[in-house]
């Protein structure tokens, strides 16, 4: 159904021709960073500053461009246009000036958990709509629990076999169990949050699903900075998850249980390309936010 990330680039200066063309654009040198899209400052013929974005078309950025006009601007970045032939390609506000909240390290690791909670709880607020294109996370994470059960027994790395177990398990019942249903963005990571103008913070890039809130919050708790090389990494987790259960109203053990899940998963997904190291990694994180779990 997808091509092949080689046919995809190839394809790029076309499907660059063709939006340049549609809307009649003028291009800027590319943003850097992107790993699996081609991004650009563009300016629309009315002299509007906006990015054009190619994706790479993928199943989890498939509906990127629906979540966005769901959440039309409020606590994400307003998307502008998309080409109704490829939804990989869209128009987009420009966040200026554009810094990540993963640069802002002058600030306060609470704080910038703080910023960006409460920008999800924005977004969740939204709710569902009637009918929707997205994925349900039930489905997913039981997917998920199927492929780390597989890598576990194929690969068979040496894990506390109890420990993931309690991942696959964790996927599975967590989607169940959630206290409420939501548009979630899928990849809140704090790289996914821009200085703006029109608002202090904006989302980017969402990979959404429809599910349970406490899915989102795990990359926050783990990426501001790592709170598991701290000198008491149980305590901090423990301080960060009661900051964000304060601002989101999700439990403390079930974002903890999130973010246990969620790092079984990974380090599945790290052994199965041969990376040993980040696996053991992952399952020391999943040790300590397990103590934490409901």
């Amino acid at each position: 159904m997808w091509p092949t990330e080689q046919d995809w680039r190839a394809s790029v200066p076309r499907l660059l021709r063709d939006a340049v063309a549609r809307w009649d654009l003028r291009v800027g040198a590319p943003f850097g960073g992107g790993s699996i899209s081609h991004v650009l400052p563009v300016t629309t013929p009315d002299g509007r500053d906006a990015v054009l974005k190619l994706s790479f078309p993928h199943r989890e950025a498939e509906h990127e461009a629906a979540a966005l006009a769901r959440w039309d601007g409020d606590g994400a970045v307003r998307l502008l246009a998309v080409d109704p032939d490829d939804p990989f390609v869209f128009l987009l506000e420009r966040c200026d000036p554009g810094t990540r909240l993963s640069d802002r390290v002058d600030l306060p690791a609470a704080e910038r958990l703080r910023t960006a909670a409460e920008l999800l709880g924005g977004l969740w607020a939204a709710g569902v709509p009637d009918t929707d294109p997205f994925e349900r996370l039930t489905d997913v994470a039981a997917g998920w629990a199927d492929l780390l059960e597989e890598r576990m027994r194929a690969v068979a790395p040496p894990f506390d076999p109890g420990l993931v177990r309690r991942g696959a398990e964790l996927l599975r019942a967590l989607p169940v169990g959630a206290r409420r249903t939501v548009v979630v963005h899928g990849d809140a990571n704090p790289g996914n949050v821009l200085a703006a103008g029109r608002s202090p913070w904006l989302v980017i890039d969402p990979t959404p699903m429809v599910g349970d809130p406490a899915y989102d919050l795990g990359p926050l708790l783990a990426q501001v900075d790592d709170p598991f090389r701290t000198a008491d990494p149980t305590a901090t987790v423990r301080a960060r998850t009661a900051l964000l259960a304060d601002v989101t109203g999700e439990p403390v053990g079930r974002i903890a249980a999130w973010c246990t899940a969620r790092a079984v998963e990974s380090a599945l997904w790290s052994v199965s390309r041969g990376a040993l190291g980040d696996g053991r990694d992952a399952m020391a994180r999943a040790a300590v936010t397990d103590r934490l779990a409901d």
